[in-house]
This record gives structure tokens, sequence and C-alpha cells, in this order.
């Protein structure tokens, strides 16, 4: 298939295609995403960094047997906690916080933050954005550096957190 073709398909322009092929242009996710469905390849080849060895690494971690931290509001078992670069941090989470209060009031740290709700019902409340309700099953990916505070909604919700650590905070 050729450039133009695979442009055309993915509804970007040839010249857009060629800049981000060489390079001189950013990659989004939304393009990425096009093209490996036009390719039918996982979008994973063109979003993730080309390793610099050799990676055969893994962590495990048993149920219940991750270390655990409790703050107002909210308990979390760290998960697969150890490789010695980290860049993501997983959390298994409990909200048990019936209001704003209950949570501690705002947090906020450098990176993005990423919650799967698992089950039961949560609102994220920011500063920066209406609050919003997750169910069982919802997403959302997030600046952490933004005020930010989970609420229970009609019982506890369990969810899994990513916490990314890195400072450049783009979603592109």
């Amino acid at each position: 298939m050729s450039l133009r073709e695979l442009a055309q398909h993915c509804g970007i322009s040839a010249s857009q295609l060629s800049k981000i092929e060489s390079g001189k242009a950013r990659l989004t996710v939304d393009t990425a995403l096009k093209i490996a469905g036009v390719l039918q390849v996982p979008a994973a080849v063109f979003l993730s960094e080309p390793p610099q060895r050799p990676v055969a690494r893994r962590s495990v971690t048993r149920r219940s047997q991750g270390i655990k931290h409790a703050t107002p509001g909210m308990s979390q078992e760290v998960l697969c906690a150890e490789f010695k670069e980290k860049h993501q941090l997983f959390w298994k989470v409990k909200v048990t916080a019936k209001s704003f209060e209950e949570n501690g009031g705002w947090h906020q740290h450098p990176g993005q933050e990423f919650l799967y709700v698992l089950s039961g019902s949560l609102q994220l409340q920011s500063q920066y954005y209406d609050p919003i309700v997750l169910k069982a099953g919802d997403s959302i990916l997030f600046d952490a550096d933004q005020p930010h505070a989970y609420v229970s909604i009609d019982g506890p919700a369990e969810l899994l957190m990513m916490n990314s650590l890195s400072q450049q905070g783009d979603f592109e």
C-alpha cells in the first residue's frame, strides 16, 4: 500500500503522514489507531518506544500480598512493584469516602492517573472539571497534577489505578 493510499484510508493528508513517518510531526493516539486499523496491526507497534535492550522482566503480586496503604476514605494495595526504574505505579484501590471531606480533600501529584472501575460507582471530583460518575467497566485518564478527589457512591468502589510518573502530561 502506498503512503498516499494509507493516508486516504486514514483520512489525513499524504504530506501529514510523510511528516509523521520522518519524525517531523508527532503521531497522535487517534492517528495511530486509524493506521493500525487500516494495516490490521496492534496500535502499540506505532506508539511504543523501541526497547534499548532485550526486555524479559516480570513482577507478580499474589492476591492480597501487595504493600498496603490507608488514607482517609481509601485503602490501596501496591501491585507489581519490584522493578528498579519505576515509570508507573499500579494499585488496587477501595474507595469508601462518602464525601469530599471523608476523602481528605484535594490530592495532586505529577504525571497522569488512569482509573478502571472494577465494582461500585465512583465520583471523581476535580477543580477543573465538573464531577463525573464512573461505574463498573468505566475508565478515565487525566493529568494528576490537577487537584482531584474520590467519593464512593452507594457503597465502596473498587478500582485499578495506574500512576504514570512521566512529566510530559499529553495524551495525543
